[in-house]
């Protein structure tokens, strides 16, 4: 019984101090002295070739998502038109129009798939070849 009690004193011990190292300030900071600034981009400034790599998949994206965008919000602009006209119909024949958008929502999405696929062959490839050739960059960097 002595045993069990000192193991979980010690064990509690251990944990409360543990916690205590992770949130410890530390003592001697000067009241005076002004704080550094921290720098607001710390990955900018490093030029290790993983950090270098995730950049550059980062600046890929983007420039994917800035391209899509226009792309994604014509098609949805296209189903919420058909989902209100939809809606419409349905609150005038007496039915329930959440039901009604749904189900424009889902035919709108089917009839626009080909269209919208299509229009994102370009930007897809160019983010897909941009990815390629970094993962490539890096791998020839690494041998």
């Amino acid at each position: 019984m002595k045993n069990s009690i000192l193991a979980a004193a010690v064990l509690l011990a251990l944990i409360a101090g543990v916690a205590d190292a992770q949130t410890a300030t530390p003592a001697a900071a000067p009241a005076a002295a002004p704080a550094k600034a921290a720098p607001a981009k710390a990955t900018a400034a490093s030029t290790g070739p993983v950090v270098v790599m995730r950049a550059e998949q980062r600046a890929a994206r983007n420039a994917f998502t800035e391209a899509t965008r226009p792309i994604r919000a014509e098609r949805a602009a296209t189903v919420k038109a058909a989902e209100e006209k939809a809606m419409a119909d349905a609150k005038a024949a007496g039915e329930n129009p959440l039901v009604a958008r749904r189900n424009a929502n889902r035919v709108a999405m089917a009839a626009t798939r080909a269209d919208f696929e299509a229009k994102m062959k370009g930007p897809t490839a160019t983010s897909d070849a941009a990815l390629a050739a970094v993962t490539a960059k890096l791998s020839a960097a690494s041998k």
